[in-house]
């Protein structure tokens, strides 16, 4: 096994950190708020900004996960390497990362030469979702079943807690640099 400089696997452990922060937070915003517009408890422009946000917030999240893994796959354990390396595949084809290019981190999309409308933006998020936002969601995170590796918040996290034991990582190491 080949030697990791102890930042790299902090920078790691930190990075996963975020990621789980992430994602639970983004599909548990989603999950409230549309459950408040559900019972009548918030308006239909609330709820449009508030899944802007949390898909933004998400989709970022989901690119991230992909440059972790350009970065840091070798600090992760064999055994978790087919899920991850399986997941990033899944969010490739997915199209994130047009997504993100040309909705969520720029006013223009290049290949058009202009921004996208509403339209095209809702085609690429219902490729995204597979025409299933709460399936997506649920792929994402599900507190109910947060089963390794059903959702990519367990796949996060049983990596991130991993790395912490196998490297003896404490908490405020990570926190406190």
């Amino acid at each position: 096994m080949t030697v990791v400089d102890r930042n790299t696997i902090l920078d790691a452990v930190n990075i996963l950190n975020d990621l789980a922060d992430g994602l639970v937070a983004g599909t548990m915003v989603f999950e409230h708020y549309q459950s408040r517009f559900e019972c009548k408890q918030f308006s239909k422009e609330g709820i449009v900004s508030v899944q802007k946000m949390c898909v933004s917030h998400l989709v970022l999240a989901l690119c991230k996960l992909c440059e972790f893994w350009e970065v840091f796959h070798h600090v992760v354990p064999a055994e978790f390497r087919p899920q991850v390396k399986e997941l990033v595949s899944k969010i490739y084809q997915l199209d994130v990362k047009e997504y993100r290019n040309t909705v969520v981190a720029h006013v223009k999309d290049r290949k058009l030469g202009r921004a996208r409308t509403q339209l095209e933006s809702m085609k690429v998020l219902n490729r995204i979702s597979a025409y299933d936002p709460r399936s997506f969601l649920g792929w994402l995170n599900n507190p109910k079943d947060n089963e390794y590796p059903k959702t990519v918040v367990s796949i996060v996290v049983l990596l991130r807690d991993s790395l912490r034991e196998m490297h003896k990582v404490r908490a405020e190491e990570v926190f406190d640099r």
